[in-house]
């Protein structure tokens, strides 16, 4: 097996499901069935696609269902089952049924369209650090990578929106209106030793950074500015203290990814320091930590730990792309409750995203959280007090590569 899953490669979707062993008070018409539907979104705004149905046979308890679809593009993507009893109805949200249970699983997929090299071993990745609100490295290594940490800008609506907006250390907000994929936003940043060895105070680092630029401007207020980059750098991550290191700009309406290069030495101050990104179009071009005077606008920092002394060369010096060999990080996670999207959610990156056994067992008030649903598409369990078809375990797993990617 391979670790990343690239476009074209497949998943599958299990579940487990309980139904009724009597359905003897139930009107039993030719046409009503036990029914399992699957669909999946490639992200939170489009519509559902339809997989497959399966069917069961009447007065079975417990059973387990497994089908398997090509993953789409898109970074977030949600699978649903619905298990029921009636007609064959095809539909997102069978409302006509009496009797069915409706979940859905959230995921995190790698789009390669719109990221970067993986850096997976020998080489440290971030962290969401929930005290620095931002991505952190908390050990020293010879280089720290936010990986897909800050991926698209906060302010935006759908796919865009970046996870843990805004990812700074003093609560400097992105304002942008813009799209991911279509308009400025970091995709993601890395300080790494120029000569391999630990990052350590008196050395020189690069920052390497990744910008997606904007696709089109010519219906801005200002269609003929430029883009701006501005690139910071805190020796104290605690204290805050921004001193400028570099700016430059260049012309929109390529789009696509370019990156950013700089080189910098590593002052005394804190183990414990940091680097920011502005990026940013027309107005941004007013240099300041946090100037956001356009409608597109992103900013992110990335905290890392530096060595006071020398250290010696590590041995490892493993970076791989999407285009090498990875080893083997086969990694599977149990999804959290995300009230936001009101489902089940895997946030993190894996090979196996699971529901568990207790998030959406049960159907209707019985479901805690119910109906864990992304748009609200309800439960039914009908007018009578008998068992009812009850969804108990989901699960999307990749079966040809072990991380899930596009």
């Amino acid at each position: 097996t391979k670790e990343i899953m690239t476009v074209g490669d497949w998943v599958s979707i299990t579940t487990a499901v309980t139904s009724p062993t009597d359905t003897s008070l139930r009107p039993m018409p030719a046409d009503h069935q036990f029914i399992i539907h699957f669909y999946y979104k490639s992200d939170v705004v489009s519509s559902w696609k339809y997989i497959t149905s399966r069917f069961r046979q009447p007065g079975l308890d417990s059973g387990l269902f497994s089908v398997k679809y090509m993953l789409p593009a898109g970074s977030v993507h949600v699978v649903r089952v619905i298990y029921g009893y009636g007609p064959f109805i095809v539909g997102p949200c069978v409302r006509s049924w009496e009797y069915y249970d409706v979940d859905d699983l959230m995921f995190a997929v790698v789009d390669s369209s719109l990221t970067f090299p993986l850096v997976v071993e020998g080489e440290l990745l971030a962290v969401y650090d929930s005290e620095f609100t931002a991505p952190r490295c908390i050990d020293v290594g010879p280089s720290c990578d936010s990986s897909l940490l800050i991926v698209g800008v906060g302010g935006t609506v759908g796919e865009g929106t970046e996870s843990n907006a805004p990812n700074t250390i003093d609560g400097c907000e992105d304002y942008s209106i813009g799209k991911r994929g279509h308009d400025e936003s970091i995709q993601s940043m890395k300080v790494a030793s120029v000569d391999g060895a630990f990052l350590s105070v008196g050395e020189k680092a690069r920052i390497e950074a990744y910008v997606f630029k904007a696709k089109d401007t010519s219906s801005r207020s200002n269609p003929n500015e430029k883009e701006y980059a501005h690139f910071w750098y805190a020796p104290d991550a605690k204290s805050k203290d921004w001193s400028h290191l570099r700016s430059t700009s260049f012309d929109p309406g390529s789009g696509g990814l370019m990156r950013l290069n700089l080189n910098f030495t590593l002052q005394p101050g804190d183990s414990t320091q940091a680097v920011r990104l502005t990026y940013g179009y027309a107005e941004s071009r007013y240099m300041g930590p946090c100037d956001r005077m356009d409608k597109y606008f992103d900013v992110d920092d990335l905290v890392f730990e530096v060595n006071h002394g020398a250290i010696p060369v590590p041995s490892f010096q493993y970076i791989a792309t999407l285009d090498s060999p990875l080893p083997n990080h086969s990694k599977s996670i149990a999804a959290t409750y995300d009230s936001e999207y009101t489902v089940p959610r895997c946030f993190e990156h894996a090979s196996l995203c699971h529901g568990g056994f207790v998030l959406i067992r049960g159907v209707g008030d019985e479901e805690e959280n119910s109906p864990n649903t992304i748009d609200s598409c309800a439960d039914r369990t009908g007018s009578s007090s008998q068992k009812f078809e009850s969804i108990f375990f989901m699960s999307v797993q990749s079966v040809t590569k072990e991380i899930m990617t596009v």
